[in-house]
């Protein structure tokens, strides 16, 4: 799902907002292209084109919350408009945090499903925010002298598939109390394995995991000691029902519609208190080249800005990749990123990788990502980044002299790829470059009026 992550987002950010009817057909043909290689949606197998139209509307949209739609009352148009949480992870490049906010939002009446389900969701009083609940029984079991560890299938069948605690009428602790009562009684409880409510199960331990929350094995899933703070968020929101399912009327086509586009914008939305907390991820550093090689040192753990943290991180790479050429050199490799204005972060020198002229200035722009998985970097593969327009600038300026560095800290490594002249890469069509912001210049004689105030 990381994978496709950055694909997702992407599209919704650059083609948002527009009509439903326009934003089906450019992110259909965006989406052809990527997996099918072919931009043409409609000459698509029909199977194929139920494959996008999944990852279209059930994974970007249902489950991960990147956009949203809005009907124009006055013209009855559908508009589809990106999401809180989407911009965010467009600016931040931060997935963990994206899917703890993810995880906080998500409840249970919802407009996910479908109208039926949901409905008889709110016929039986269904009432809970279960990544919450979840993680509360977790850090309960932990929390006891001997640190007790859950099965999947006990949260599966006495949580996730038990209408009591799903209508709220159970507290995490009562719930604790029935599985050890249960396990001392040798008593055995029907298997979810295998159901349709299993696979459903098995993807909310999957999105806890891309949060970085719990870790697990094939049987046990537990809390992640290195989340805390994220840990207490989510149990401080346990009860915290930011939509109020059941206060719609669903008697008509256009209330049900009302409900699920406001459901959709509400579960887009992004909880600001995650800003304040920082997701470290340690171990070794691989540089992806011409082969791959281990760097000395492991990814930092701090609180720092991603930006800042990768800036170090390559900066103390390329000192090292200088000293070993030429220890006198080093003092060339410069940390500038915060110097407005340049288009690039690092100056360095292309030392032992350009023989012929090893003491040329190399100039690199830093571009980095959370993650909890490896790239893959297979055919299929496909990563965005924002650039600046100085920056486009100064790519296009120093040419084969100007590299990005993208970034990737995942939870079991520190992956750095490098860019060479992305200038010449986009004129060759083999990267896509296309502006997000414009800049707009006015004078007086379009303003209509001027307000002035204390």
């Amino acid at each position: 799902m990381e994978d496709l992550l950055p694909l997702y987002a992407n599209m919704v950010h650059k083609f948002c907002p527009c009509t439903e009817t326009e934003f089906k057909s450019r992110c259909c043909a965006t989406l052809s292209s990527v997996l099918f290689n072919t931009s043409s949606f409609d000459t698509l197998p029909e199977r194929n084109q139920k494959t996008v139209l999944n990852h279209l509307t059930e994974i970007a949209g249902t489950l991960l919350g990147l956009y949203y739609p809005q009907r124009d009352d006055s013209t009855n148009i559908v508009y589809m408009f990106e999401s809180e949480s989407c911009k965010q992870l467009v600016k931040e490049n931060d997935f963990p945090t994206f899917f703890k906010n993810l995880c906080l939002n998500f409840q249970f009446p919802n407009g996910a499903k479908w109208s039926l389900f949901y409905e008889e969701d709110i016929k039986n009083n269904i009432h809970i925010k279960p990544f919450c609940y979840v993680v509360a029984l977790l850090f309960y079991a932990q929390s006891q002298t001997n640190k007790v560890l859950l099965t999947k299938q006990e949260i599966g069948y006495y949580v996730l598939n038990n209408l009591d605690v799903l209508q709220g009428k159970v507290h995490f602790k009562d719930v604790y109390d029935r599985i050890i009562q249960d396990r001392a009684n040798k008593v055995k409880r029907e298997k979810l394995s295998g159901s349709h409510a299993w696979q459903h199960i098995k993807e909310q331990f999957n999105l806890l995991e891309l949060a970085n929350i719990i870790e697990t094995d094939a049987t046990y899933l537990w809390l992640n000691k290195d989340e805390t703070n994220s840990i207490a968020l989510f149990i401080k929101h346990l009860n915290d029902f930011g939509f109020d399912a059941y206060s719609y009327q669903l008697d008509s086509a256009s209330n049900r519609d009302l409900y699920v586009s406001e459901w959709k914008r509400f579960y887009g939305s992004f909880n600001h208190e995650l800003l304040t907390i920082s997701t470290s991820f340690g171990g070794e550093v691989v540089v992806v080249g011409k082969e791959q090689q281990k760097a000395e040192g492991g990814a930092t753990k701090s609180t720092v800005d991603l930006g800042d943290e990768g800036e170090a991180l390559v900066f103390k790479l390329e000192q090292e990749r200088v000293r070993n050429y030429k220890e006198r050199l080093v003092n060339k490799v410069l940390l500038l990123g915060k110097t407005k204005g340049l288009g690039y972060d690092i100056s360095s020198i292309e030392a032992d990788e350009n023989p012929t002229k090893p003491e040329f200035a190399r100039y690199i722009e830093v571009k980095s990502t959370k993650r909890i998985t490896e790239p893959s970097f297979d055919s299929k593969w496909l990563d965005t980044l924002n650039i600046t327009a100085k920056e486009w600038v100064a790519a296009e300026q120093y040419g084969d002299f100007y590299n990005i560095y993208r970034v990737y800290f995942t939870k079991s490594k520190t992956i750095v790829v490098r860019i060479q002249n992305p200038f010449k890469k986009s004129q060759e069509g083999q990267i896509e470059v296309y502006p997000t912001i414009y800049q707009m210049n006015f004078g007086t004689d379009v303003i209509e009026h001027r307000y002035s105030g204390q």
